[in-house]
């Protein structure tokens, strides 16, 4: 068996992995022309699977938390703060019986392209498939050829395109949010008044302001008393999207100003990571969130994961975490899989697109949900994070120590 896979992100990275443990021969392409041709994001949380992925990867991979852990140097738990009107502090954190890892997203995907050769600058002009194999050619005019094509392109996947002979436009689902995006290093004082919030993130919803706020820790830095920290400012907007919306031409300061503005009535401790930052650190592009449904795939050697067959909003932090359930039970179904008997291959592929496409959806599905309730005053429905229903967290004194 040979495998093409179609995208070095999380989920081609992460299949390339099991399929290395197994002894199964792949190729990686990713369009990128390097690994710092683009911004990765700033972290994910991963749970529940973390010892999935610890049996699956190759024993010669550094341990998850310590290489891609985005608190290190300080020595505290990932942790998820959240903030609802008429409630009390609730959150989830890092416990031995709930491990937690939320890991800065470079470093994950440096973590993940351990002793992986990734072809980079590879972007897909055509495919070509049948019941006797599949081939792909490049824009730079190479091409390969495999037994499959796994497509973890990504939310605008070039493959998914080809497969189901239709542009992105027409399957892609808008999410009516504008967004506003920040970014800040803080230090001192304003670094643990951030963490005491929640180590890792927290959310603050209050829908008599109108709108809600997800801020987070992208990473610590060496020096132990400081972090960069990012803010994103988010309200319904069903014209997000239209060519002439004030985002679309508005400058950082007056992007800025507009959230210092709605802003202005949170309690202080809130505001303060946004009084703090710099029109400079306000994103210059507009954000705007797509999320995607498929009532089915074709099944054959060619096959979708992550983004690619399931794209959804960050508001439950799943995305990543069903990418990686993708590669996992994928790479099982490859590893007893006969890819000289095309009936076997169909069979095997319509049975992880089934499952897949299910659960995806429902995650999807689930994400939007989560945007929309934040509109409401809700007080009693259960919250769920991290696959944990949060509880009440109380108030902790942060402590740091500079590092050498």
């Amino acid at each position: 068996m040979h495998v093409l896979i179609v995208g070095g992100g999380l989920g081609g990275l992460s299949l390339a992995q099991c399929l290395r443990k197994q002894g199964i021969s792949f190729e990686i392409f990713e369009r990128d022309a390097d690994a710092d041709a683009r911004f990765q994001g700033w972290a994910i949380g991963i749970h529940t699977i973390i010892s999935q992925l610890e049996e699956a990867f190759p024993d010669d991979m550094p341990g998850l938390k310590e290489a891609t852990n985005h608190l290190d140097p300080l020595d505290l738990p990932a942790q998820m703060g959240l903030y609802y009107p008429g409630r009390p502090r609730l959150g989830i954190q890092d416990t031995p019986e709930h491990p937690i890892v939320r890991s800065e997203r470079r470093r994950l995907r440096d973590w993940l392209a351990t002793n992986l050769d990734i072809q980079w600058g590879k972007r897909v002009k055509s495919i070509e498939h049948d019941d006797n194999g599949v081939s792909v050619f490049f824009e730079d005019g190479t091409s390969a050829k495999g037994d499959l094509l796994v497509g973890a392109d990504g939310i605008k996947s070039v493959v998914r395109e080809h497969l189901l002979q239709k542009p992105s436009s027409e399957l892609l689902q808008l999410v009516p949010l504008a967004a506003i995006v920040g970014e800040v290093t803080l230090s001192g004082e304003a670094f643990k008044r951030q963490l005491a919030l929640g180590h890792s993130a927290y959310i603050f919803v209050s829908p008599d302001l109108g709108f809600w706020n997800f801020g987070g820790l992208h990473h610590a830095l060496p020096d132990g008393v400081s972090g960069r920290h990012y803010w994103m400012f988010m309200h319904p907007d069903p014209k997000v999207a239209d060519p002439d919306h004030w985002l679309q031409t508005a400058t950082q300061q007056e992007k800025l100003d507009y959230v210092l503005k709605a802003v202005s009535k949170m309690p202080e401790k809130f505001r303060e990571v946004f009084e703090l930052t710099p029109a400079s650190g306000v994103k210059k592009e507009p954000h705007i969130w797509r999320d995607l449904e498929l009532e089915s795939l074709p099944a054959g050697r060619v096959i979708l994961v992550g983004d690619a067959a399931h794209a959804m909003t960050p508001f439950r932090g799943e995305g990543g975490y069903h990418t990686f359930i993708d590669t996992l039970k994928l790479s099982k179904i490859l590893g007893k899989l006969d890819v000289t008997d095309i009936a076997a291959v169909k069979a095997a592929v319509a049975e992880y697109n089934e499952e897949m496409l299910e659960r995806g959806t429902d995650a999807v599905r689930s994400s939007r949900n989560e945007q929309s309730a934040s509109k409401t005053k809700d007080t009693k429905s259960k919250v769920v994070s991290a696959m944990q229903h949060v509880k009440p967290m109380p108030e902790q004194e942060i402590i740091l120590e500079a590092r050498a």
